[in-house]
């Protein structure tokens, strides 16, 4: 397949003299209605061939054999004294026909009236590692297979949204705003079989085997605002109403009958899943009401603030039902259960922020910034619980919990700008975070903390002349608690960019970032490393290249503990990865109608992940991808191109993922007119 690519790219361009005409023909306006409009349309046909493990090639790529409308654009502008409903519209979209990232919008202005913008995409999520591989940690176990994740997805999600402004007046704007969202597919995913109050000798159970079920899912998102902008002078002032809901349900079922944990020690063989039932569904509902404002109350002052306040409310359920054969409460005893729960709540979240803050010009060269924001999240429910095994209740009646979280931000700030070459901040931000965990209300001091975060940062740019410049920043991040086990106490962060530009035609620029994180209590440690360098040259409206190189270096290392059943696991996790992505490509133009384009990319991960007495499972791998580009232009008919892409996957430890790939698509572009 791969050879017939290349021969019918070959004896196109042998024929170039086919194509060396006059110039193409420029694009061409013609009358729609009112509009005198212009346009072009691509389509496409793309062939792919696969090899080894297609489910990865769709994870990384998700691009299909098939038609394609590649892209296509459509304007206008009004005749002169036509009198039409408006100045202008433009539509556009791309990747239609099966593409995983299709998008579409439509705008249409007049001005000193309205304007309307219609946005339409859909995202194709896709993930699906070979749970059959066979893993290094298989040795450990004394089986054949190894633990995978056991974790996949198929889902789409799509965005539809409209937004009308309205201009009343030069200082009046109304804007009524639409927006709907939803997510549908399918999971694999793994469940542990707990239930609310189980007894202690049903933990060890729980934690050790996991077990593998489908998972429909879908949400939707609607929201539905009107709001007015007014401006005053130097003032202006924006408020937004309006109503949001959010509604989710999934339902989990087992895979197959009788199935065991994915766990793959021999014990769990003995402990079968016969059937599993599992639904819940939530949907909320909350009023939105958005305020914001900014002026100059004088001529060295500016003011600005804002309130955002949402009451998120309504009902959750969830019924489970399972049963099969589990350890009992004797040791070494196996005995069937038959578990049932449910439970129904009611949900407030009520959110406010709040924001306030102001510019003060000192100097000429010298501006102060104080911004202040307070965040007030509150979660509540209640609701009734029960839970039965093998016909006796382990949980029965109401529940009251709630969460409250208050964040108070202070960041101060001044700007030196002491010449036009040099800019330098100094800045400090202050938080205090307040979690309280209530039970009943009481609150629960072992899930409350307060916590007060100081970072100071500095932040500077440098450019001494139009061929060189430098900026960056420094932040240092001292937590007075943490909350979890992976909250660092300190953290400090340097980023520094470099641009070196001779002449016109050629620019590098290099970019660094150190990042240094720890928690001594769980001998958490997180260091990252990061340098990018880039050049680029063009020659001449012929000829460009670029070229450049990614360096990535990741390390993490801390304690772990998970306390539920009789033995807990307390163990230490360690990750470490250096990546680095070489990349370039041409473009070059050798006759009038002929065109090249080249990019390429070569990624390379020595990383190994694991916890300690296990080997790693997963580790080096590279990943290289290449696309060419032929392209003809025909006087009158258009352009013809082709691309051709080639890749492969390669995991070093494990190949069951393994893929190579070679795609080719031939594309015709034209006007419309």
């Amino acid at each position: 397949m791969t050879k017939r690519y290349w021969l019918f790219i070959i004896l196109i361009m042998l024929c170039p003299s086919l194509f060396a005409q006059d110039e193409t023909t420029p694009e061409k306006t013609a009358p729609i209605g009112n509009f005198d409009s212009q346009g072009q349309f691509s389509v496409g046909y793309r062939f792919t061939d696969v090899r080894g493990y297609h489910p990865e090639f769709l994870q990384l790529f998700d691009l299909n054999k098939g038609f394609r409308l590649q892209d296509l654009h459509l304007s206008g502008e009004a005749k002169e004294k036509a009198g039409s409903f408006a100045d202008s519209y433009w539509l556009s979209a791309n990747g239609l026909g099966g593409d995983p990232f299709p998008t579409a919008q439509l705008g249409v202005h007049k001005a000193g009236l309205y304007d309307l913008r219609v946005n339409w995409r859909q995202s194709y999520y896709y993930w699906n590692q070979n749970d059959n591989a066979v893993l290094p940690i298989a040795s450990l176990a004394g089986v054949s297979t190894g633990l995978t994740d056991n974790h996949n997805w198929a889902t789409v999600r799509k965005f539809g949204s409209a937004d009308l402004t309205i201009h009343a007046t030069n200082n009046l704007r109304f804007s009524l705003d639409m927006f709907h969202t939803t997510n549908d597919g399918i999971l694999l995913t793994t469940r542990s079989l707990d239930f609310f109050n189980s007894p202690s000798y049903w933990g060890g159970f729980a934690r050790a085997n996991a077990y593998n079920l489908w998972a429909p899912l879908h949400d939707e998102t609607n929201r539905v605002d009107g709001g007015l902008d007014y401006t005053r002078r130097s003032w202006t002032f924006h408020y937004k109403t309006g109503y949001q809901s959010f509604g989710e349900t999934m339902s989990l079922n087992n895979v197959t009958t009788g199935e065991v944990s994915i766990d793959p020690v021999t014990a769990s063989r003995n402990e079968p899943l016969t059937q599993l039932s599992w639904s819940q569904a939530r949907r909320l509902t909350t009023p939105i009401s958005e305020f914001s404002f900014a002026g100059k109350p004088g001529a060295k002052l500016d003011w600005r603030g804002s309130y955002i306040y949402y009451r998120y409310q309504g009902p959750a359920s969830l019924d489970q039902a399972f049963s099969g054969t589990a350890p009992g409460a004797t040791a070494g005893s196996l005995v069937p259960y038959n578990i049932s729960q449910s439970g129904r709540a009611n949900v407030i979240a009520p959110n406010h922020i709040a924001s306030e803050g102001f510019t003060y010009r000192i100097r000429p060269w010298w501006d102060l910034n104080a911004d202040y924001r307070y965040s007030r999240f509150t979660s509540a429910a209640v609701g009734s619980l029960e839970s039965l095994l093998n016909g006796t209740a382990y949980s029965t009646g109401g529940d009251n919990t709630a969460w409250r979280s208050g964040i108070g931000d202070l960041d101060v700030n001044m700007m030196f700008s002491p010449g036009s070459k040099f800019t330098f901040s100094p800045g400090v931000r202050l938080t205090k975070a307040d979690i309280e965990a209530l039970d009943g209300g009481i609150v629960d001091s072992t899930r409350s903390l307060r916590t007060k975060t100081a970072s100071p940062e500095i932040r500077f740019s440098y450019r001494p002349s139009t061929t060189f410049s430098i900026r960056g920043d420094l932040h240092s991040t001292t937590n007075g608690s943490s909350y979890t086990i992976m909250t660092p106490h300190t953290q400090v962060s340097e980023r520094v960019v470099v641009r070196y530009q001779p002449i016109a035609k050629f620019s590098l620029e290099d970019s660094m970032l150190i990042s240094d994180s720890k928690l001594l209590d769980s001998s958490y440690q997180n260091n990252i490393r990061t340098n990018s360098l880039m050049l680029s040259y063009a020659w001449n409206a012929r000829f460009s290249i670029f070229a450049g190189l990614a360096y990535d270096s990741f390390f993490a290392t801390g304690n772990i503990l998970y306390a539920r059943g009789a033995a807990p696991l307390n163990d230490t996790l360690r990750d470490q990865e250096i990546n680095r992505v070489w990349q370039g490509g041409f473009e070059a133009k050798p006759v009038r109608h002929v065109g090249v384009r080249f990019t390429g990319n070569y990624d390379r991960s020595t990383g190994v992940g694991q916890i300690s007495g296990e080997p790693p499972a997963y580790g080096p791998l590279k990943w290289p991808m290449a696309t060419g580009t032929v392209y003809f232009d025909v006087p009158k008919a258009g352009r013809l191109s082709l691309d051709f892409q080639r890749t492969y996957y390669i995991e070093q430890i494990v190949a069951a993922n393994n893929f190579s790939a070679n795609l080719l698509t031939i594309r015709w572009t034209r006007s419309i007119f």
